[in-house]
């Protein structure tokens, strides 16, 4: 029987009883063991999540210290040149946790596409024939440098498509702590490098930025702290340059805390960044810092990112110069763009790739603003030219290397490569007028500008632009066939373009009177962009053995020791050259020898290197495999294929400055003593 919510009830009244109803037809609540249950739970729940944040933490760890191991262990004390956002939990990154894991079940990496795939295609094959060179071959009679040459060419062969994994990490990244990248170490604000200094030596973004992240009032960004460590790395380094004694070792500490907090950030920045200013700046940053650290595969992955928000923000089009006056970032948007522009055409020739930037969709001037301030002149002037040089560099290889230039006819080719010529000597022509309209000395003077904002100062970069553009001469002069004749099939014109570049790298090497003075221009000028001069002189001296050449190839390999102990590209560059050197010392050495078994080693590097594209085959090698109609056409189609080959082989040689390039030990061959 229903109660019928009377006080009291009518079945209270009935049973004589005391009424316990609410009056509502509820009973009064009971007090519950359910609270403390609940209580014990959450208890629980904290240890659970306690128990798992230490383990997580100490997987973390053993991570970072197998990924530390198996990855190179020199400490890199590369030096600058002149060159987002939300707080959002963060997805999988270029370089996350996850990624280390997997790297330590499996290290090595798939191979990579670079340019042509002639190229990939005749590796297998060229491994292996040398291989049974090595083995049919006596080395005792040649000599251990004979051995030790065709060892290298092997390991060329082998190791020219594949990317090291070293090249996808950064060393002095260090796990994030359990509160986040907000929790990492910071230097102090009062010290010899203070706030006062930043303000006068840098725009007042960046210290708005630093005030964010030391003194903050509201949530910041990963990419902010990114930028303000990258930033600080950057001034603490300029500044250590001009001290010395304890404030330089004060410096130097507080450069490489923001270094290691700076790569800790980029591997952390989420794979899907915000469209945001801060995005591209972080992203542009990320890109430089990369290139001087010689991680060029990484460098360019960033810049594509960088490209990508560019467009979508609209930093490529013209702005309303009324936005001008409200948007403090309305210089620095183009800049940015601009900057990720010359590496985006840059990249595109270092790794045979199209570019993702299109110039005629480009409508945004290709000057810096005025509010854009450098501390001297020569600066801005040398920003304008790499705009100009990058524009060539895109059409450079979007007419000469392509894969659809090289379906067209040498004439074609030739007409274009003409063309090219005309656009790089106006490029050129500008520039120099522009220098002597700003008042800066011309190249080869003993004159300094006095542009020496730190250790890579203006002179230096002013005259690195020759060594530029006769490399670039170079390049495009390749692209013209010869005459047949004793001369060697490269056009006489390349090959003083050549010989101009190597010149004037010297007059940079000397200029450059500091070791990291000598690495900074090492890394813009001879490893950003293919420095084919050495390829082109390596390759004549195999067709003409000309001495001269042989020795301006010895010349240049010795002028990249100084800059070795601070740079490991430039030693592993070094080695490389050192390689081409050797094999072109033996291979003349061996044409001009009358020994059979010498000619039959000399015949096989002959082979060999035609494999690789530094040398034209024989008649009888060309009909053996070949799939060319006979003819004119056929003949075309065999200049295309041997120019995608030496484009092919050219960029790979530049990319072994990435790889792991052990040292190459006789040793590692089979013995070719019979058993006993």
């Amino acid at each position: 029987i229903r109660c019928d919510k009377e006080s009291p009830c009518s079945n209270c009244r009935t049973a004589n009883r005391q009424c316990s109803s609410s009056g509502l037809g509820q009973r009064p609540k009971e007090a519950r063991q359910r609270v403390l249950i609940s209580t014990q739970y959450e208890r629980k729940i904290d240890q659970f999540e306690n128990r798992l944040a230490g383990i997580e933490g100490m997987l973390r760890e053993l991570t970072l210290s197998l990924t530390n191991r198996t990855s190179s262990s020199a400490p890199s004390t590369n030096n600058a040149s002149p060159a987002a956002s939300g707080a959002q939990p963060t997805p999988p990154t270029f370089t996350s946790e996850t990624q280390r894991e997997e790297s330590i079940v499996d290290d090595e990496p798939d191979s990579q596409f670079v340019g042509d795939s002639s190229m990939a295609a005749h590796s297998a094959f060229a491994s292996e024939f040398l291989r049974e060179a090595v083995t049919r071959t006596s080395f005792r009679d040649h000599g251990p440098d004979m051995e030790s040459a065709l060892e290298a060419l092997r390991h060329i062969a082998t190791t020219q498509n594949r990317e090291s994994g070293h090249d996808s990490r950064f060393e002095h990244a260090k796990p994030l702590p359990k509160g986040g990248f907000r929790d990492l170490p910071m230097p102090p604000m009062q010290t010899n490098f203070t706030l006062a200094w930043i303000t006068t030596a840098h725009p007042d973004i960046f210290f708005e930025q630093c005030r964010m992240v030391y003194f903050p009032d509201e949530d910041y960004s990963l990419a902010i702290f990114a930028i303000v460590n990258g930033g600080l790395y950057y001034l603490f380094q300029e500044r250590a340059w001009y001290v010395e004694g304890e404030e330089k070792a004060e410096l130097l500490r507080y450069m490489e805390l923001c270094r290691a907090n700076f790569e800790t950030a980029l591997v952390n920045l989420p794979l899907l960044l915000p469209a945001r200013k801060e995005s591209v700046e972080v992203l542009v940053m990320a890109s430089t810092y990369a290139i001087e650290m010689s991680k060029f595969s990484l460098a360019w992955r960033f810049n594509i990112t960088a490209v990508i928000l560019c467009q979508t923000l609209g930093y490529h089009r013209k702005q309303p110069p009324e936005a001008a006056a409200t948007d403090s970032w309305y210089d620095i948007k183009p800049a940015m763009f601009w900057f990720a522009y010359a590496n985006d055409k840059c990249f595109s020739l270092r790794f045979g790739r199209s570019s993702m930037i299109q110039d005629h969709d480009i409508t945004v001037p290709r000057r810096l603003g005025d509010s854009i301030i450098f501390a001297h002149p020569a600066w801005k002037t040398i920003y304008h030219q790499s705009i100009n040089h990058a524009e060539f560099i895109g059409r450079a290889y979007e007419e000469l290397y392509s894969p659809a230039a090289l379906t067209h006819t040498p004439e074609r080719r030739a007409e274009s490569a003409r063309g090219l010529i005309s656009m790089l000597d106006d490029i050129y022509r500008n520039m120099r007028a522009e220098r002597d309209a700003a008042g800066l000395p011309r190249p080869g003077t003993t004159e300094a500008t006095g542009a020496g904002v730190s250790f890579y100062s203006a002179d230096i970069s002013i005259l690195s632009d020759e060594v530029t553009f006769h490399s670039a001469m170079t390049l495009i002069y390749r692209a013209i066939p010869n005459e047949p004749g004793p001369e060697g099939s490269l056009y006489n014109a390349c090959i003083e373009a050549a010989r101009k570049a190597m010149a004037w790298h010297h007059e940079c090497m000397r200029l450059a009177d500091a070791d990291h003075a000598k690495a900074a221009y090492l890394h813009w000028t001879i490893l950003y962009l293919p420095f084919v001069p050495v390829i082109v002189l390596f390759c004549h001296v195999i067709e003409t053995s000309n001495m001269e050449d042989l020795q301006r190839l010895s010349d240049f390999a010795d002028s990249l020791q100084p800059a070795c102990a601070v740079s490991p590209a430039t030693e592993k560059f070094l080695r490389v050259c050192r390689v081409l050197y050797n094999v072109a010392r033996l291979y003349t050495e061996a044409k001009a020898q009358q020994d059979s078994e010498m000619n039959l080693v000399g015949n096989d590097i002959d082979m060999y290197l035609s494999q690789l594209g530094f040398l034209a085959p024989q008649d009888a090698s060309i009909q053996q495999g070949a799939d060319f109609n006979d003819g004119v056409e056929g003949f075309d189609a065999y200049q295309a294929m041997r120019l995608g080959n030496w484009f092919s082989a050219t960029s790979n040689i530049m990319g072994l400055v990435e790889g792991d390039l052990p040292e190459l030990q006789p040793s590692d061959w089979p013995s070719t003593e019979e058993p006993q």
